[in-house]
C-alpha cells in the first residue's frame, strides 16, 4: 500500500489520538478495573501496529523522494524545487506537531526530513534560473530559509545566479 504524505500525517494523528486514550485510561486507573485492562492493551497493540505501518510509509515516502531527486535533479527548475522544499517544510512541521512537545528534544526522527530539506536547498542554490519564476523562487528560498537568523554561503550563490539571469535577460531586451 502506497500512502501520500497527507495520508501518512493523518495516520500519525490517529496513532497520537489512540495513545492519548490509552494514557488517559492508564492514568485513570482503568488497569485496576475488571475488563478495562484488556481493552487498553488491545488499543495499545492497535496503536503499535499503526505506528509500524506509519514508519514503513514514511520510509517509502523518503525513498521515493530520494529516488525522484536523483532522477529529476537536472530537469527540475528552481521554482519546482522550491515547491518541493516548501512541502518538505510543511511535512516537517506536521511531524513535529504530531510528535508533540515532549519529542522536540529528540530530533533523531526528523533527520531524514532535515536531510531532504538540505539537499533541496543545495539544489536550489546551484540552479541556473531559466525563467522569472525560477529567479523569484531562488530569492524567496533565500528569504525563507534564513528566517533572518543566519548566513549560509548558498544564499549569495543563488542571488548571484539570479543577478546573472536578470542581466542576460536585460541585455536581450
Amino acid at each position: 500500500m502506497t500512502m501520500t504524505l497527507t495520508q501518512t500525517i493523518s495516520s500519525a494523528y490517529d496513532v497520537s489520538s489512540l495513545l492519548r486514550v490509552c494514557i488517559r485510561s492508564l492514568e485513570g486507573g482503568a488497569a485496576d478495573q475488571v475488563g478495562d485492562g484488556g481493552a487498553t492493551a488491545h488499543t495499545v497493540k492497535l496503536a503499535s501496529d499503526m505506528a509500524d505501518d506509519l514508519i514503513t510509509a514514511l520510509e517509502r515516502l523518503e525513498e521515493t523522494a530520494n529516488r525522484g531527486m536523483r532522477d529529476n535533479s537536472h530537469a527540475d527548475g528552481a521554482a519546482k524545487l522550491f515547491g518541493q522544499w516548501q512541502n518538505a517544510h510543511t511535512g516537517r512541521d506536521a511531524v513535529l506537531k504530531a510528535l508533540g512537545p515532549k519529542h522536540l528534544d529528540d530530533p533523531e526522527q526528523l533527520v531524514p526530513i532535515d536531510e531532504l530539506i538540505g539537499r533541496l536547498g543545495e539544489q536550489i542554490a546551484s540552479s541556473a534560473p531559466q525563467s522569472d519564476a525560477d529567479a523569484a523562487a531562488m530569492l524567496q528560498w533565500c528569504v525563507e530559509d534564513c528566517a533572518g537568523e543566519c548566513f549560509d554561503p548558498d544564499y549569495p550563490k543563488a542571488q548571484l545566479a539570479v543577478i546573472a539571469y536578470l542581466r542576460k535577460k536585460g541585455a536581450e531586451a
